[in-house]
């Protein structure tokens, strides 16, 4: 095994990243493969990801930086949702979004909020359902 090891710093990679349009953040895969990875996203101050699910796999969350509010539920007919739980979240904390859970993070703070992310890769691409119903507040 003579292969070079890849080390990555996802601080400078993200600032490389482009916006991605659907859920309103900033997103990379830092390391991983086809099946699983590492991403890490980034949140602007006062904005809040698009709520959405995924119906395949959990999602593991660790907030670097910053300070939000995760609203989770779980999808009902058409745009609704059951809203179940909300907490607030802030740097060194982790939790999971289970399988087809809903959630939608806010950033309430005023620096960027970044998150790592340990999930499929199709979360990122084919796996994730919007969902345009009422946030609670």
């Amino acid at each position: 095994m003579s292969a070079k090891m890849k080390v990555k710093n996802f601080f400078e990679q993200i600032q490389a990243a482009q916006p991605d349009p659907t859920v309103g953040i900033r997103i990379i895969q830092v390391t991983g493969h086809n099946a699983m990875g590492l991403y890490v996203a980034e949140l602007a101050p006062y904005q809040s990801i698009s709520a959405h699910y995924h119906r395949a796999g959990s999602e593991i969350y660790q907030i670097v930086q910053g300070e939000g509010q995760i609203y989770t539920g779980v999808p009902l007919t058409g745009d609704r949702v059951s809203w179940k739980t909300s907490v607030g979240v802030h740097r060194g904390d982790c939790f999971t979004v289970e399988e087809g859970g809903v959630h939608h993070l806010e950033n309430t703070g005023s620096l960027p909020l970044i998150v790592i992310i340990i999930c499929p890769a199709s979360h990122i691409t084919t796996d994730r359902f919007i969902v345009q119903g009422t946030i609670p507040q």
